[in-house]
């Protein structure tokens, strides 16, 4: 196997433009062949007008999709009473029109799905088409000669939609899924949607107490606004219940936000100008600062009692028993998560930060342009399924309204999750999270009505918010789906997109997403191991912060220098 030279580390180097035609509609063939698949073996057709026929046609006897998907307790509850993930607005959809039906042969969440994906590639008995969670697998898909080759097929039967989307990543996409010059999976698409990382409060909360760590309007605080406010929080008990400051889940990567605003970033890849790599632990002092800040917090009873203990589920339940007032996470945050705090506590309201440093930068880095991806079995005789399937999902649903796409419209609007769709991936324009929040608010301004939005998606969630603020004080479960878009496309992304650009103050950088190669598969947990343990003895005290020196030493010595030296023979090849 040969990857394209370089090829992840050219990855997210800025905002490309999109030029996007639209799909050839939904007006397919209706000229199928006598065999359950329009596929390769029918006759030839050429032109504009019959590669927009084959990107959508359906199928003339029913085709059952055996799927491997992802199945997340979040995804379950949005689903209709008495639907499933095999049978929902967005599987009806697409039998309506395709012909295609799904049999999910796994369905699992999140670790246990990666270990039945693994289990199934080990056994070779692989579902028809299935989603792939991380890279490394993928490669290992390839390498055992597991999956289709989709080249041909997607060549045949993308639609212009989806290929414009791909195209605005620069070819980013594409190369993460192009093995020794072939196409092998279809990647889904991510624009920077997790970054920068927000700090959330519950303004509810700082109108109780008359507080405000945002005087000057900007949207963007410091590590002392936040320190202030989580005081503050806790000394009035505000929640009643032995108030928790702030709480962060048991790894390093979730105080992520608060070494961009001590000026540094942990757990990711850098290259410096000279050509060598670095962890970004270790690159300056800002980690090391911060976890001694965190020791302090911890000792003061800012930070939680029970650090280091508590899984991202649980600090969830801390913030959704209205116990913990201050969270961070993305833009999208209120979509998954708050949305849960809001069921539980009508009267919750959250505000978003950036955080700056003492340099008065928000320092963010652009993430991996692909997360995850589709794949398709070797063997499985219909592999130009899994490119009309995302036509449909990600190409024709992209500009249906509610006269064509009534049941999937209404289901977005009560908050039907994403991921209830047969693919868990995002095929999405690179600067879609800044048209979510132009448009929104271009909607809420009167400057432009939810039909003139140009998705789908705006015009469902522009709808839905308009009929939340008639009554944003009553939120019910009709108007749940327009809080969830409100506070994600407008307070969320007003501080990730509108006052961000406006403050000019992002210091974006470019990491390094390398794949998993032999001296890092055989070292890199001990020393994610090492990592992780300090972090927790400094910030609960049972080290001093001396002990980073000493678990760097061990970082570098137990693995960390040899993993380095093989990456940076990597890049430079």
């Amino acid at each position: 196997m040969k990857k394209s030279k370089k090829l992840l580390a050219a990855l997210l180097s800025g905002v490309m433009t999109l030029s996007l035609a639209a799909c050839g509609g939904g007006s397919a063939s209706q000229e199928t062949t006598n065999t359950a698949a329009p596929s390769t073996a029918q006759t030839e057709e050429t032109g504009t007008a019959a590669a927009a026929d084959l990107a959508f046609e359906p199928y003339e006897d029913e085709l059952v999709v055996q799927l491997g998907r992802l199945a997340s307790p979040h995804t379950i509850s949005s689903l209709y009473e008495g639907d499933t993930l095999e049978d929902n607005p967005y599987t009806r959809y697409v039998k309506e029109k395709l012909n295609i039906s799904f049999e999910d042969v796994i369905e699992a969440n999140d670790e246990d799905y990666k270990k039945q994906i693994s289990l199934a590639v080990a056994s070779g008995d692989l579902p028809d088409i299935f989603t792939v969670t991380d890279y490394n697998t993928l490669v290992e898909l390839v390498d055992n000669d597991l999956i289709y080759d989709l080249t041909d097929v997607y060549e045949k039967y993308v639609c212009d939609y989806v290929r414009g989307v791909y195209d605005s990543f620069d070819g980013r996409c594409m190369e993460m899924v192009t093995f020794d010059g072939r196409l092998m999976a279809l990647p889904g698409s991510n624009p920077d949607n997790g970054v920068p990382i927000l700090c959330w409060m519950r303004k509810d909360w700082l109108d109780q107490l008359n507080l405000n760590p945002d005087e000057d309007g900007d949207l963007c605080i410091t590590i002392e606004d936040i320190e202030n406010i989580a005081k503050a929080f806790v000394d009035a008990d505000i929640s009643g219940k032995g108030t928790v400051g702030i709480a962060l889940a048991d790894n390093v990567g979730d105080a992520q936000g608060l070494y961009g605003a001590m000026g540094g970033f942990a757990d990711i890849w850098l290259q410096n100008e000279d050509g060598s790599i670095e962890w970004g632990t270790f690159a300056d002092d800002s980690v090391k600062n911060t976890w001694e800040l965190l020791n302090r917090w911890f000792k003061e009873g800012l930070l939680d009692p029970q650090f280091g203990t508590r899984t991202a589920d649980d600090v969830n339940s801390l913030l959704i028993n209205n116990q913990c007032g201050i969270a961070f996470g993305p833009w999208h945050t209120p979509d998954w998560r708050f949305t849960h705090v809001k069921d539980a506590n009508p009267e919750a309201q959250y505000i978003a930060y950036t955080m700056k440093d003492a340099d008065g930068k928000v320092n963010a880095y652009h993430e991996n342009a692909v997360g995850s991806f589709v794949a398709v079995r070797k063997d499985y005789e219909h592999p130009e399924a899994a490119v009309k399937i995302l036509n449909v999902v990600f190409g024709d649903l992209a500009t249906a309204t509610a006269e064509t796409a009534p049941e999937v419209a209404q289901f977005v609007k009560d908050g039907g999750d994403n991921f209830c769709r047969p693919y868990q991936i995002e095929v999405i324009p690179y600067e879609n999270t800044e048209k979510y929040f132009t448009e929104h608010t271009a909607v809420l301004n009167g400057e432009m009505t939810p039909e003139q939005c140009t998705t789908a998606e705006n015009r469902n969630t522009s709808e839905a918010m308009m009929k939340y603020l008639e009554d944003p004080d009553n939120v019910t479960s009709e108007t749940s789906a327009g809080w969830k878009a409100y506070n994600s496309r407008i307070i969320g992304c007003g501080a990730s997109i509108g006052k961000l650009k406006e403050n000019g103050n992002a210091n974006w950088i470019s990491p390094l997403y390398p794949p998993t190669m032999p001296v890092m598969a055989q070292k890199k947990t001990t020393i994610d191991t090492l990592e992780l343990q300090a972090y927790i003895k400094i910030v609960t005290g049972e080290e001093p912060i001396s002990y980073f020196d000493e678990m760097k030493e061990k970082w570098y010595a137990n693995g960390g220098s040899d993993i380095i030296a093989e990456l940076e023979e990597y890049y430079q090849k």
